[in-house]
């Protein structure tokens, strides 16, 4: 048996589907893998569900006492990365998604076929709650470099879940690591284009990841304070990719607001808006540009949103 040299860490809180989560990586034909657990603060019986693997899967775990997902994501994601050995290459995974039975094989395959890249990316299946695809995303190029990544993700052309990427550690390290954004917002797609950014992200053929769409996802809360935190977060996330990115334009960073705007538009009002423009983009260039696209533009997006919406439900 060859050496293990990937770790595959999830950060667990929900039990609901975990163990459909560990059935996938048990029915791995490669088993070379470690998994670390962190499950954060949850009262639910992991425990239970990790001892039905234990002899199928190498499994290692951890129950913190304190919750560190709900109120800072990136911090729980550090802390259970913080469990692995010695391995060199790290997927983050989840407690609800699945992989096809083959991943881990076809990514040893590109390690000893000699391919070169620091993250690996695998397409995706959406499932929902009894495991059914209920839609298939666009396939990945075979290698998009990290600019292409940003602008397509930012776009909508491309959908990233964070749970389909497998990167080396030595490179996450030099990089700085995750990408800080308040509640993750963009973190994963920040740290996903600084790790591909030298050599590109390089899709393995042939084999899916399960994202799981279900009602118990974490979804949007629409009260004001929460929202106003991922829109500055936003924010914060297209300032980085203008700085990092000289390909990217203020017209791209225009386009990604609007559509930010467009996103947002049913629960907050102008003022909200405009709270935000002051404090992010003060006196330059693009701030006062943008702040002036606000007051005009934004009334007539909501309209618009509206529009489209009653469509959509007649």
């Amino acid at each position: 048996m060859e050496k293990s040299d990937l770790a595959i860490v999830i950060p667990a809180y929900k039990i609901d589907f975990f163990d459909s989560a560990l059935k996938s990586l048990s029915d791995q034909t490669n088993k070379n893998f470690t998994v670390y657990i962190g499950i954060d603060a949850s009262k639910a019986d992991f425990e239970s569900v990790i001892d039905k693997y234990k002899y199928s899967v190498s499994i290692i775990y951890q129950r913190f006492d304190e919750n560190l997902g709900g109120k800072d994501l990136v911090a729980q994601w550090n802390r259970c990365l913080n469990l692995i050995k010695e391995e060199q290459w790290i997927w983050l995974f989840s407690d609800d998604d699945m992989m096809e039975a083959d991943c881990i094989e076809k990514f040893y395959n590109e390690i000893r076929n000699g391919a070169n890249y620091d993250l690996y990316h695998f397409d995706v299946d959406i499932i929902n709650e009894r495991n059914e695809v209920i839609k298939k995303t666009k396939a990945f190029p075979t290698v998009i470099d990290g600019v292409s990544f940003l602008k397509k993700k930012n776009s909508a052309v491309l959908d990233s879940f964070v749970v389909e990427y497998i990167f080396r550690r030595s490179t996450f390290i030099r990089l700085g690591g995750f990408q800080y954004f308040d509640l993750a917002w963009g973190t994963d797609i920040a740290t996903w284009a600084k790790i591909g950014k030298e050599k590109g992200i390089k899709t393995i053929p042939g084999v899916k990841v399960f994202w799981r769409q279900s009602s118990l996802n974490i979804t949007p809360k629409v009260d004001k304070e929460r929202l106003i935190r991922k829109l500055k977060a936003h924010v914060c996330f297209y300032i980085w990719c203008k700085k990092n990115y000289d390909e990217i334009s203020f017209s791209d960073i225009y386009y990604y607001m609007f559509r930010m705007l467009f996103h947002y538009s049913p629960y907050l009002k102008v003022r909200d808006f405009k709270s935000i423009v002051n404090q992010y983009f003060s006196m330059s260039k693009i701030g006062i540009l943008w702040y002036r696209t606000i007051i005009f533009s934004y009334p007539l997006i909501r309209i618009i949103y509206k529009i489209k919406h009653l469509d959509k439900n007649q």
